[in-house]
């Protein structure tokens, strides 16, 4: 049986929904197993009381009983990527489970199910958005180098942004919601229920997990979602010869900069830049709340209004994205614009945090 987009979207929500909580309400039979790495001990934890970190697992379902009842066609191509997606589901199941799976091993991960969703699906992308660039991707063994490469990259730079309370799947439902708007404007029925479906079965699990952390993502479901997001966006772009690349990369914005923030931070450090740290930007504006308004021993508040003042800053390369999607100029011009503000908002807020604090220790 096909359904309507109405009745796909209320039956992955539901769905999502329903297993969050079979999730939470059966926590002390496994949260021994499922708890792994935000005690107090960790150096990027923003949590102190043990809590199951298999909440992706509401979503993935969400999404897979969902995608049953596409049409033929569609029930085909999200089988294939979600076959794709189970090397890097095993990595981050394992790393949730306590096995310590490094993360160069996910990001090895994240680049074979790339490799693997481009091969059952038989596209790469095709364009940069770049006159002369292009040729990059003009042979199927460089188009699927690059493809590999930004969309193995992707799934491990989604990951970096789950540190707090709601802002991973804030994002996820932000950039699926931006991808449907767009496949709805082209008037594309996959990539409008493919998107659509995947936020509704995020917002099933954001319920649970913001404001307080009843449930996390974790890095399976953090890796997964970043993976059928990014292949959602390279179908649309091979669908639609006139789809801005620029704009694109606008709505996959925020997580990429902040892996390429991290990488430049820990590098100009001397450190090796798959060190964790206490210095992405979600852990800078909650760090800086407790320093300036809240106090230390506030985090339980700290952690969520982080959330609530990132996540409109985010949606802002998103709807520039989503503005300029037909057009490669104003993308481009957007997507400058968008690196500019994040760097300085970035380093105006480690400034400012800095200078408070210098000044409550005199």
């Amino acid at each position: 049986m096909i359904m309507t987009f109405p009745a796909l979207i209320t039956l992955a929500f539901a769905i999502s929904l329903m297993c969050s909580a079979l999730i939470f309400f059966s926590k002390p039979f496994h949260i021994r197993f499922t708890a792994k790495g935000h005690g107090r001990s960790a150096v990027q934890s923003a949590h102190k009381n043990p809590t199951p970190r298999i909440g992706g697992l509401a979503i993935l379902a969400g999404f897979a009983i969902t995608s049953c009842f596409f049409d033929a066609a569609m029930t085909q191509t999200a089988l294939f990527l979600q076959v794709a997606m189970l090397p890097v589901f095993i990595g981050g199941i394992g790393e949730d489970t306590g096995f310590n799976v490094s993360p160069v091993l996910r990001l090895v991960f994240s680049f074979i199910s790339a490799l693997v969703a481009g091969l059952l699906l038989d596209q790469w992308v095709s364009r940069i958005g770049i006159p002369g660039l292009d040729l990059i991707v003009a042979t199927t063994i460089t188009a699927a180098i690059v493809t590999i490469v930004i969309a193995g990259g992707f799934s491990h730079a989604f990951n970096l942004i789950d540190g707090i309370n709601g802002l991973a799947i804030g994002v996820a439902i932000m950039m699926a919601t931006s991808l449907a708007v767009i496949g709805y404007l082209k008037g594309d029925h996959l990539v409008l229920s493919f998107a659509g479906v995947l936020a509704a079965s995020c917002l099933g699990l954001f319920l649970f997990n913001f404001p307080f952390g009843k449930l996390f993502l974790g890095d399976a479901g953090a890796y997964s979602i970043g993976h059928l997001l990014m292949w959602v966006a390279v179908m649309l772009i091979n669908r639609h010869a006139d789809i801005a690349p620029f704009a694109l990369l606008l709505i996959f914005f925020w997580p990429i900069a902040d892996m390429l923030l991290s990488i430049y931070r820990r590098y100009n450090a001397g450190k090796p830049i798959s060190a964790p740290d206490r210095l992405h930007f979600h852990q800078l504006v909650m760090r800086g709340l407790e320093i300036t308004i809240l106090g230390r021993h506030r985090r339980h508040l700290a952690n969520p209004l982080a959330t609530l003042i990132i996540l409109p800053l985010a949606s802002i390369p998103m709807i520039l994205g989503v503005l300029s999607y037909n057009s490669d100029k104003r993308a481009a011009v957007a997507f400058v614009l968008a690196i500019l503000i994040f760097v300085l908002t970035y380093r105006f807020g480690g400034w400012m945090a800095k200078r408070y604090a210098s000044t409550a220790g005199k």
